[in-house]
Parts: structure tokens; C-alpha cells; sequence
């Protein structure tokens, strides 16, 4: 096939797709749309900001965002049809899909996994120099819950610096990272995986905390960069009954993402954040803030699911093959908002 005729057919294609979106629009007038995220987190910024600057209503779309405790009562929510679209890990989706469930992924919310491990002064006084993470071997390590996306993180960065997870340190699920702090103040914990904004919180806003390794400032394993950690996902039923009001949806947030990654919009991005989390400090937000704007990247890439399938892979939590992009994403909404 040539090189022009292939490019005639890539025209041909772009405009099917735009001609196919809008087939529904007067049944998706007005919409109402029900977004959940799996947690109150600052990952779902390009959400907050959508809603606040009014991008959802310049669509035509009444959106209700929700919060859940989680992945999978999100994903749950999701598939009973309570919610309409989830932001969610893409690594929940993946092990979702496994099980034979259909779920897509419509556009990368946030790239990178913003997360930081960080170890607590009461170990750096009896370990002077610079601290790494095998530095680490003994200590008594926080995360999450056993098998969710911080405590997989964990482990595969253990393991990344030659650190047997289960035999090199021992790690301490809690219940949130509120009482990791408390935890390490009472000397019962030597360091933590955080995700944002509680690495700021820890680090920049107590004093008493140091990173290891600073997820968000590129360090760490490359499996975490450019990895498509949140995307936002929705059931096949929705998607083909609602084609434009999906559509409109990644729009809106393709456009809200483009707002966050301009540095000129931090002190806005501040406010719009205070909004949704009114009991932390602005200094706090804007520091968390600073660090990930460059992350809310909208693109799907085939390496983003052998980058996840990696981290799986390693937590014994998924088996081979992985899945075709075809199997996971619905690229064309993307398209149609000029996202390649």
C-alpha cells in the first residue's frame, strides 16, 4: 500500500469517526453524567477542573462527580450502572479485563504514578548518609493495603534495588496515610510509599521526612513514567448507548488537562484544589501541585499496558499474555478531540 493511499485512508477513517459521534447527539443533549473516582485524590484534577471552569457545561453535560474507597467498589459501581465513567488505575482495569469483564479505558488521566517513598527522621539518626533504597534493608516500611497499586509499587522498588520484600524489611499495611504519620512520630514505623498530596504533606510540610525516591521528580523505575496511571474507563454499554456524550466528556478534560500542564494557572489550579480538599493547606496543594502538572497527559500508547503489565507481572497478581490495545482502549474519542 503507498504512502498516499495510506493517508487517504487514515482521512477517510478520522472522518467516519467524526460523522458516527455525533449520530446520537440529540439523545445525549444536555446530559446527565455520573463520574466516579476511585478515591478523593488529586489525580482526578483534570475532573475538578473541567467541572469548576465550566468545560463539562460549555459541552452541554450536567456531570456529577462521586468518591469511592477504592478501585473496585468504583469498579463495582461502574458495571451496576450507578456511575457512568470511573477514574481509575489502569492496573485495576487490566486485572478486570482478565476476568473476562469488559471494561475501556477512553483517556490517560494522569501518566505518571505519583508516588514517593520516603523514610522518617527517627531511622536516618542511627543510618547517616545519604539515604537509598538499600539503605532500607530492616526497616519498617507503610503502605496500603496488601495487593492494591502502593503496596505493588512498593514491593516491585524493593525488588528494583535487589530487596527481597518479604525477607529485606517488613512491610505494615495502614488504614491511611493520616496515621502513617502518627505511626512514625511514635517511633512504630521507619518509612513510607506515599502517593500525593501526602509525600508533600510529609516531607515539605512536616520536616521530618526524606525522600528515597521521588517518583514525581522522575526518579524510580521507568515502569512508573509515562505509564498511564489513572485513566478514565467506562463499560461498553455506556459507550455505545452515549457515543457523544463520551466524546464530549474527554473533550472537556483534554481541555481542562491542557489548562493544569501551563505553569501560569498554578495559583487558580490552587484554589480549584481547595475546593475538593478544604482541610489541606494551600502551600501544601501547591507544591503537589507544581510537581505532577506535567503528568495529566491525555494519549494511550501500547507500552503503557506492558509497563502495568510489568508491575503486575512482578506482583504475581496478573498472568501472561497481555492484552491487544484493542482490547482496552476505545481510541476513537481521543481522535476526535485531536489527541494521537
Amino acid at each position: 500500500m503507498s504512502l498516499k493511499t495510506l493517508k487517504v485512508l487514515m482521512i477517510a477513517a478520522a472522518v467516519a469517526i467524526s460523522a458516527a459521534l455525533p449520530a446520537s447527539a440529540s439523545a445525549d443533549a444536555g446530559a446527565k453524567v455520573r463520574i466516579g473516582s476511585s478515591v478523593r485524590s488529586l489525580f482526578s484534577l483534570p475532573l475538578y477542573v473541567a467541572d469548576q471552569k465550566g468545560y463539562f457545561k460549555e459541552e452541554g453535560l450536567d456531570v456529577e462527580i462521586s468518591f469511592f474507597r477504592g478501585g473496585p467498589p468504583a469498579t463495582a459501581a461502574l458495571l451496576g450502572g450507578s456511575i457512568d465513567l470511573v477514574a481509575a488505575s489502569f492496573e485495576n482495569q487490566l486485572k478486570v479485563n482478565k476476568r473476562g469483564v469488559g471494561v475501556k479505558t477512553i483517556l490517560n488521566l494522569q501518566s505518571d504514578f505519583s508516588g514517593a517513598l520516603a523514610v522518617h527522621e527517627s531511622w536516618l539518626a542511627g543510618h547517616p548518609g545519604k539515604p537509598d533504597v538499600r539503605s532500607l534493608k530492616g526497616a519498617r516500611i507503610a503502605t496500603l493495603s496488601r495487593g492494591g497499586y502502593a503496596d505493588m509499587a512498593l514491593r516491585y522498588i524493593l525488588q528494583d534495588a535487589g530487596l527481597d520484600p518479604d525477607k529485606d524489611a517488613t512491610l505494615i499495611p495502614v488504614s491511611g496515610y493520616d496515621k502513617v504519620l502518627a505511626a512514625a512520630q511514635a517511633g512504630e514505623l521507619d518509612a513510607a510509599l506515599f502517593v500525593e498530596p501526602w509525600q508533600t504533606i510529609a516531607v515539605e510540610g512536616s520536616g521530618q521526612w526524606q525522600y528515597v525516591v521521588d517518583i514525581t521528580r522522575g526518579q524510580g523505575p521507568d515502569v512508573f513514567k509515562d505509564m498511564a496511571y489513572v485513566t478514565l474507563q467506562s463499560s461498553p454499554a455506556y459507550l455505545e448507548s452515549h457515543p457523544q456524550a463520551a466524546a464530549k466528556v474527554v473533550k472537556a478534560i483534554v481541555k481542562a488537562q491542557g489548562f493544569i500542564r501551563d505553569a501560569q494557572h498554578l495559583e487558580e489550579l490552587v484554589q480549584i484544589a481547595q475546593r475538593v480538599f478544604p482541610d489541606t493547606d494551600a502551600g501544601t496543594l501547591r507544591a503537589s501541585i507544581a510537581k505532577q502538572e506535567h503528568t495529566f497527559r491525555p494519549a494511550l500508547k501500547p507500552d503503557m499496558i506492558e509497563k502495568n503489565m510489568k508491575l503486575l507481572l512482578a506482583n504475581k497478581a496478573i498472568q501472561d499474555p497481555a492484552p491487544q490495545p484493542s482490547d482496552v482502549f476505545e481510541l476513537q474519542y481521543l481522535k476526535a478531540a485531536g489527541v494521537n
